[in-house]
């Protein structure tokens, strides 16, 4: 049992200055929002390369190699395939060249129906998505399908026998956009991992720097606002990397050396990923601690301190295989000395589900960058103050996230070896 300490709350119960803390949050949520652009124009700027390079080629392709008039589906199709779905680009190829074929084979078949005009131009048009939604609800196909039959009903009256060119068209630009990506020009796997990686690290730091203040000034509410700001954590970017770089390390002859390296980084990006949902548990928990008036002593704001610390060091040194302490282990090791010292100062249940979490929350930040799990418990293990075991306090949970609300982080096991 943890011994609990009656009396006032530990900490001091200070004033909260709401037009302060609302611009704070105001200059913090900005300055994310800044960064988060500037990394998406980043990694943007591969696709727009490999968009322009792949249209070109695919244009001089059908239009000067294969003497196909006016290509157009050729560098559509091909930049469709780089610049959507990363990391499923096969799969979307495949719906564009057949949209290409299904909406041509209606584009035909309806002009000879209803004619040409623009009243037969709209009814083209809407014939054929409501078809290619029967036939399958996927945007890309549906899309494809609209615009090759537009494209059919609008040059029909001055061209005749288009059919087997754009089909054709439509093939080249996807065979085109896979080489550009895949092998001519194949995004970096760990760089893309590592730059979608840091926003989200760093807006978890962020937090996690709230969730302390929360803590130090028993202010609930601060606690609830960043329990809000977890929740809607957007993972999207690091999800498509994790997926992008999946498929070019197993396609790319060029990248397929950085297959045992991505690895490392999936596994650690995947622990990342579960700090956040255990950041969600942690604000969670103080709220609820704060709102039943829980003691909340200082080393426990100082332990989330130190961990906001950690994960912002290793937004930067992100790497999956450190030969040495660097600054995000070391400042994880002083979140879980803090956490385990408060341990002994006497907590209810709520201010030991927060010593638990910051716990977590540490060894997973250690175990990213390559220390074993063993190793990562056993660290935790040792760190934990004598007179936590002597007294028979309780010792921090096993190393699996608390129920919380879930986002879409869909890679990685569910339990990381």
């Amino acid at each position: 049992m943890v011994a609990v300490r009656r009396g006032d709350p530990a900490g001091p119960r200070a004033t909260h200055d709401p037009v302060g803390a609302a611009w704070g949050a105001v200059r913090r949520t900005g300055s994310a929002t800044a960064r988060d652009r500037l990394v998406r124009l980043r990694l943007s700027l591969l696709v727009a390369v490999q968009s322009g390079v792949a249209a070109a080629g695919a244009w001089w392709i059908a239009n000067d190699v294969l003497d196909n008039p006016q290509p157009l589906f050729a560098p559509a199709v091909a930049v469709g395939t780089i610049a959507s779905s990363v990391g499923q680009r096969f799969r979307r190829t495949l719906f564009l060249v057949a949209g290409v074929a299904v909406g041509i084979t209606l584009g035909d078949l309806l002009v000879s129906w209803v004619g040409q005009g623009h009243v037969q131009i709209g009814v083209i048009v809407a014939a054929s998505i409501l078809f290619a939604v029967l036939l399958s609800g996927e945007g890309s196909f549906v899309t494809q399908v609209g615009g090759s039959a537009m494209v059919i009903a609008v040059l029909a009256p001055a061209n005749t026998n288009l059919a087997v060119p754009r089909f054709v068209d439509g093939i080249v630009g996807g065979v085109v956009g896979i080489l550009v990506a895949l092998v001519v020009l194949p995004l970096h796997p760990i760089h893309r991992i590592r730059r979608a990686g840091r926003p989200l690290l760093d807006r978890i730091a962020t937090e996690l720097d709230r969730v302390a203040e929360a803590a130090r000034n028993r202010d609930a509410e601060l606690a609830k606002r960043a329990l809000d700001t977890l929740r809607g954590v957007d993972t999207s970017d690091l999800d498509t990397a994790l997926s992008a770089a999946v498929e070019v390390v197993r396609i790319s002859p060029l990248r397929w050396h950085n297959h045992n390296s991505l690895e490392g980084w999936r596994h650690g990006a995947a622990l990342m990923m579960r700090s956040l949902l255990q950041s969600r548990d942690l604000a969670l928990n103080l709220e609820s601690a704060l709102r039943s008036d829980e003691p909340v002593p200082p080393r426990l704001a100082d332990a989330v301190d130190s961990l906001a610390e950690a994960v912002r060091h290793v937004a930067v040194e992100w790497s999956p295989s450190a030969n040495r302490p660097s600054r995000s282990q070391r400042a994880a090791m002083t979140a879980i000395r803090q956490a385990q010292e408060a341990l002994t100062s006497g907590l209810r249940i709520g201010g030991v589900n927060l010593a638990n979490d910051v716990s977590i929350i540490a060894v997973n930040t250690i175990r990213a960058s390559g220390v074993s799990k063993h190793d990562a418990e056993t660290l935790r293990r040792d760190l934990a103050p004598d007179t936590a075991t002597d007294r028979g306090e309780r010792k921090p949970a096993p190393d699996r996230p608390q129920a919380g609300p879930a986002g879409p982080l869909t890679h990685g096991a569910e339990d990381p070896p």
